[in-house]
């Protein structure tokens, strides 16, 4: 079906695009904006302390990047986008000799995206975000390609956000709407929480919460995802740390042969959209294991349920009621993020 009808279709699809830039001046914005950002170091485009790629790997990228314009399949397009950002994790990884998080690949996503200084990228992440099967808009694909469309945004208000690592009010807005539109079934999970990734934050006293997207299989248990989590966040003492389930009201920590992501499904499952975070943090120096953890097996319906879906965490302070923390994680955490542990 794609052969007999895409293939024909995507040389006139392609120009219609283009040519509605043109017409509309976003293509002149979004060329003088690349050229911009091409001129800028990697700090200056939100990048930390990974190194960049060098002339060579950039080349690289950039090749199989003009080798996914040239195919008509939504699906074999993001493919080719998902070796990219591999490719990109490798290179970031062997050059620093360390892991990285999701929190650092959208900037350098950014950086290598504007040293291609491809314009086309633009349409051609249309072309897959309404084109892909829906259904693959849940996998490790979707994912990447929702992180390409916030570079790309990123890009195109280089010259108002200054390539801030976090996307727009407005960018992430069109995400959602986007995701609803294509997403037939209404439980199906959203931007923020794609299968087999798991958003997971840090809660410290002296700096608030920090957040990361992490791949977590099914069968992950509590102390695994804990020793993921330690080495994610640079945890010195991970024995004093725990896994919690928070809730608005509520902060169980949760067993070690838990599971999370079958919490995570069964909370999905409710009738009712029941906000809940995921919070790595010291245990109470006083708290005793006895009636203190939470295990999957417990009935989470007398868990409480409230009626904003859309909260999420910031802050936290000395040992925070659930209000407190619900309230805090929005502002400083993306969550258009690629996993931070498959590469």
């Amino acid at each position: 079906m794609l052969k007999c009808v895409l293939k024909p279709l995507k040389p006139a699809i392609s120009a219609a695009l283009k040519g509605y830039q043109v017409r509309s001046g976003g293509w002149k914005e979004l060329k003088e904006n690349l050229s911009l950002a091409k001129t800028q170091r990697p700090q200056e485009m939100g990048v930390a302390d990974a190194p960049p790629p060098d002339t060579v790997a950039i080349e690289k990228i950039r090749q199989k990047f003009q080798t996914m314009c040239k195919l008509y399949s939504p699906e074999k397009k993001v493919c080719m986008l998902l070796r990219v950002c591999k490719l990109i994790y490798t290179i970031m990884e062997d050059n620093s000799g360390r892991l990285y998080g999701a929190d650092d690949f959208l900037p350098m996503l950014t950086y290598i995206l504007a040293q291609c200084d491809m314009p086309e990228l633009d349409n051609e992440i249309l072309y897959m975000m309404e084109l892909l099967d829906p259904l693959l808009l849940h996998g490790e694909g979707g994912y990447y390609l929702t992180s390409a469309y916030g570079a790309m945004s990123l890009i195109k208000n280089f010259h108002k956000d200054q390539a801030a690592r976090v996307l727009s009010s407005e960018t992430r807005d069109t995400l959602h709407q986007w995701h609803r539109r294509r997403t037939t079934q209404h439980s199906a999970p959203s931007i923020d929480d794609f299968q087999n990734y798991l958003r997971v934050a840090l809660q410290e006293l002296d700096s608030g919460c920090t957040a990361k997207t992490l791949a977590v299989q099914p069968d992950t248990t509590v102390e695994e995802l804990c020793q993921l989590c330690a080495l994610k966040f640079k945890v010195s003492d991970p024995e004093t740390y725990s896994l919690f389930l928070q809730m608005e009201g509520s902060s169980q920590q949760l067993a070690a042969d838990t599971h999370p992501q079958k919490i995570k499904a069964e909370l999905h499952s409710r009738p009712e959209p029941v906000p809940f975070h995921f919070v790595y943090r010291r245990m109470a120096k006083n708290r005793t294991l006895s009636g203190a953890l939470y295990n999957a097996t417990s009935d989470l319906s007398r868990l409480p349920s409230v009626s904003d879906p859309k909260a999420d965490l910031i802050h936290q302070s000395t040992e925070p009621p659930a209000s407190s923390i619900i309230s805090s994680l929005n502002s400083s955490c993306i969550t258009e993020e690629p996993p931070a542990d498959t590469h």
